[in-house]
């Protein structure tokens, strides 16, 4: 069981590595740093937990370190989301369509050239 263990943390350590390598090396040029790096720091702080729980076998404490990895990544999701999230702006209103316009395609034109569509053929048109 330790050398699943000890394969499991090296994995999450690496893919934490990964994620936060563009970080250290493009942090000039790389849009959103700090979500990148709370999304690193979580998969870091969920290997911790991994080890805390099966490595020590302390499952209480491992949930308490795995809560602390979720609210990291909802950190970088709100860090990803923040700007294309508008709290102030209203809903969706009927109000919000143009004067005129009905919704759906009830006035879509038939620019195909064809009369009837898929619903005026008849079992002898399939064409044979």
């Amino acid at each position: 069981m330790s050398h699943i263990l000890i394969a499991q943390t090296v994995v999450l350590v690496a893919v934490s590595l990964a994620v936060l390598y563009p970080v250290v090396a493009y942090a000039r040029t790389l849009l959103y740093t700090e979500a990148v790096a709370m999304l690193a720091a979580s998969l870091l702080v969920f290997s911790a937990g991994s080890l805390v729980e099966e490595g020590l076998g302390m499952v209480t404490p491992a949930e308490g370190v795995y809560l602390l990895s979720a609210l990291c990544f909802a950190g970088a999701a709100w860090l990803f989301a923040r700007e294309f999230i508008r709290i102030d702006s209203g809903g969706f209103d009927a109000d919000d369509a143009t004067p005129g316009a009905s919704p759906g395609f009830a006035e879509a034109a038939d620019t195909d050239g064809i009369e009837g569509g898929f619903g005026a053929t008849t079992e002898g048109e399939d064409g044979e």
